[in-house]
């Protein structure tokens, strides 16, 4: 068992003076390649760290939901029945979402009481948002036991995401927290969901994960305005190509540079970080399969410079980490 789960064990007893009977836990998230390429449904290439937020809780009888947020140190409730988005106290949006999307699917759910506790940094760009949702399901799934699959999990969370939460993500940030192995990296074709290999990191390899301490948030609205860019210059590759074109998934590098000319330039500089990235994913993919560690990390340098310079989603603190690192 983790050790986090215990602490949130006793969090919950001491809370609402009862023994928790079921928990769920998921880890966040670091992206490796594909920045922005999943809702484009193309290739990601990510890893779930040994960060992790738990939820845990027992049934009640009754409508009612009581959460408290150790994080945050304060406590929501709602209708199970009907959840409804709150700009207060964002965060029960996340575990509300999670109950919308299951009774959605015609799962029965009842009343519980529950406690959140995590550690993964807040902000941070490791998908902490995601976790909380995964482990809710989880402990929902323990709580009031049904049939899901992990793929299962993670569409209903990204779901419960885009449809309550507001936030257009693609499905890296859930289905790495559902995916996630020891020592390895998880390699998704975002366009089939079954098209996913556990690839191993490599002997002697770790990822190393340091804070900028620059706030990152999706639902401030940048990242829905990007991925309509997106979508937009999809829209005019399927106008242009001689072959039908849903996604920037869809558009080969030389096909992307033969029409960019009548793209505006945002637009342009944005899908070239698309369909370049997902040209990179294949790439660092095929090098770690064959132990080629100098490519993997040209790859994963040439992504953050694509996001720095063309997709427009870096950030000063971000740069200057990457240049001490490659200097």
């Amino acid at each position: 068992m983790l050790k986090i789960i215990e602490p949130a064990i006793q969090d919950f007893e001491s809370t609402f003076g009862e023994k928790a009977t079921a928990w769920g836990c998921a880890p966040g998230r670091v992206e490796v390649l594909g920045n922005h390429t999943d809702y484009n449904e193309g290739f990601i290439l990510s890893a779930a760290i040994d960060r992790h937020i738990v939820v845990c809780g027992r049934a009640i009888e009754g409508d009612t939901a009581k959460v408290y947020s150790r994080t945050f140190n304060t406590g929501e409730s709602f209708s199970v029945s009907d959840p409804k988005q709150t700009t207060q106290n964002f965060w029960i949006n996340y575990v509300e979402g999670v109950v919308d999307q299951l009774q959605k699917q015609g799962i029965k759910l009842g009343g519980f009481e529950a406690v959140l506790m995590g550690d993964i940094p807040l902000g941070s760009g490791l998908s902490s948002s995601a976790a909380l949702e995964v482990a809710t399901c989880l402990f929902l799934q323990q709580l009031f036991p049904f049939e899901m699959d992990m793929v299962k999990v993670a569409l209903t969370c990204q779901a419960a995401e885009n449809n309550f939460v507001g936030v257009n993500c693609g499905i890296l940030d859930q289905f790495s927290s559902c995916m996630g192995k020891k020592d390895e990296l998880i390699f998704l074709d975002c366009r089939d969901l079954a098209k996913y290999d556990n690839i191993p990191l490599g002997a002697g390899v770790e990822l190393v994960l340091a804070n900028t301490n620059a706030k990152h948030e999706l639902a401030d609205g940048t990242y829905n305005r990007l991925r309509e860019n997106c979508f937009d210059a999809a829209k005019h590759y399927n106008e242009k190509l001689d072959k039908d074109v849903t996604h920037l998934r869809d558009v080969t590098v030389d096909e992307f540079e033969e029409h960019l000319h009548s793209l505006d330039a945002d637009t342009g500089k944005r899908a070239k970080h698309v369909v370049t990235e997902n040209e990179r994913v294949l790439k660092g993919v095929e090098a770690l399969r064959k132990g080629d560690r100098k490519t993997m990390g040209e790859m994963m340098l040439g992504s953050h410079r694509s996001s720095q310079h063309d997709f427009g989603n870096s950030c000063k603190e971000l740069d200057v980490m990457v240049d001490c690192a490659e200097g």
